[in-house]
């Protein structure tokens, strides 16, 4: 592909730009030593991190440099000599991830200057802007379309607020919601918090919005998520971040009602926008738990002799399904492991129930995920728990065990192999009957080794 053959208004790929300029568009601002060429990238996506906007039909382009106060070095340096050197800079602005919108040659339009704006640590700093003109021939915003935010989801320049919010939890494991009592929100649920003023960190403006509103003190832990949203008469730059109670009592001065909700029922409530997606991703993050068992009768059953395209399929699947696994086995283990325990509990034994343990974070060498106990005629033995995620379809459940767990759950007495199906947002625990197994065949090969004697 040519730099010639991008249309003003169509969308590309990333493999795009990289064919045509020679170069790797890892960053915003991206010179192009091949092509002689400067691109620029402006996002305007929810995990945007500089303030571009769009004023009076220039594009006002935030410099390069993440962290502390920007300079005019490196692409800095090139944009602020385009005009002089006769660079050519290329536009091209992402309205979703992955998706690249041209909007042709861009030409720098009077003196940069400096504006004080959050780096990715929230620490202020001066980030220069770059007031940049497209070329005579693209078409300019009109008052009509400005209002109605029709060019290519450009919105007109807007405030945008940096707010910070606190999800704070209870001994319950329940979240305190605040429901505004004004504004365009009135009505709507949020998390308590508020706007970080010049010069405050995170830390800084949370524990003090927080003071100020409802009366508590609070310490700050980790960060929920960050959303970028965009309402009709602003913009908002949201981070929620966890938060333990310290001490004080609540004594809400600014909303229409707090309520303490059940982590799991968070979204029953009528969300603002902007929260919304910081709510998802804190119910994703909640442990998942073990929702009773699940019991299968064993039929014998010939192995399943796959397809050659189903073989196929499986070799290309391979990693990202490892990868899944990796991930889907972690969270299914901590379940298993508070089972276990909950279990234990319940049988009178909490002084097993603390030695319950997820060995496979220690070592390979155990050979098993979790180590527990179960009690028979009063006596405690260990069992050692090998961990699988699997899924169930018709008549049947499926899961990968390798040659190692193969032999330990044949040989090992004490070994044992759950299976945890995802049931919404919690599992179904099965423990595989060993004498069934055994006695059928269940196996299908996905993959053969191949280890050929050669004459030397």
């Amino acid at each position: 592909m040519n730099i010639s053959d991008f249309i003003k208004g169509h969308i590309y790929r990333r493999d795009d730009l990289i064919d045509a300029f020679k170069g790797s568009f890892m960053r915003g601002m991206n010179k192009c030593n091949r092509t002689n060429t400067l691109v620029l990238i402006s996002k305007h996506t929810s995990n945007r991190i500089y303030g571009d906007l769009f004023r009076n039909n220039q594009l006002i382009y935030t410099g390069e440099g993440q962290k502390g106060d920007q300079t005019y070095t490196g692409a800095n340096k090139d944009l602020l000599n385009s005009n002089k050197t006769g660079l050519p800079v290329y536009l091209f602005v992402v309205f979703k991830n992955q998706q690249y919108t041209y909007y042709g040659r861009v030409f720098l339009n009077g003196e940069p200057y400096f504006e004080d704006e959050l780096d990715v640590e929230g620490n202020n700093r001066k980030v220069i802007r770059f007031p940049l003109v497209l070329s005579t021939d693209f078409v300019p915003l009109t008052a009509e379309e400005m209002k109605n935010h029709y060019i290519a989801g450009i919105v007109p320049e807007k405030k945008v607020l940096q707010v910070v919010g606190a999800a704070i939890i209870n001994d319950k494991k329940e979240v305190l919601c605040a429901q505004r009592g004004y504004g365009s929100l009135k009505g709507k649920w949020e998390f308590p918090g508020g706007k970080i003023e010049k010069g405050e960190s995170d830390a800084e403006a949370l524990e003090r919005e927080i003071k100020e509103e409802l009366g508590i003190k609070v310490k700050v832990e980790e960060m929920v998520d960050e959303n970028y949203h965009e309402y009709d008469s602003f913009n908002v730059n949201l981070k929620v971040y966890k938060c333990s109670y310290v001490s004080g009592e609540i004594n809400d001065t600014e909303h229409q009602s707090l309520k303490w909700i059940d982590s799991k029922k968070l979204n029953d409530l009528d969300w603002a926008d902007a929260d919304k997606p910081i709510v998802d991703t804190y119910i994703e993050s909640l442990p998942r738990t073990i929702d009773g068992q699940i019991s299968f009768d064993y039929y014998e059953a010939e192995a399943v002799k796959q397809s050659d395209k189903e073989l196929l399929r499986a070799v290309q699947d391979y990693e990202r399904s490892q990868r899944n696994q990796r991930k889907a086995g972690d969270s299914a283990e901590i379940a298993v492991i508070n089972y276990e325990k909950d279990k234990l509990n319940n049988a009178g034994r909490p002084d097993l129930a603390d030695m319950v343990k997820q060995v496979s974070k220690v070592s390979s060498d155990y050979g098993y995920d979790i180590l527990s106990f179960e009690i028979n005629n009063g006596v405690a033995q260990e069992v050692h728990i090998e961990v699988k995620s699997a899924k169930m379809s018709n008549s049947y459940i499926e899961f990968f065990i390798s040659e190692n767990e193969l032999n330990k759950f044949k040989n090992d007495g004490a070994y044992r192999v759950y299976c945890l199906i995802r049931m919404g947002r919690n599992y179904k625990l099965h423990e595989v009957n060993k004498i069934d197994f055994f006695a059928h065949n269940y196996l299908s090969p996905m993959s053969y080794r191949v280890r050929i004697r050669i004459a030397e």
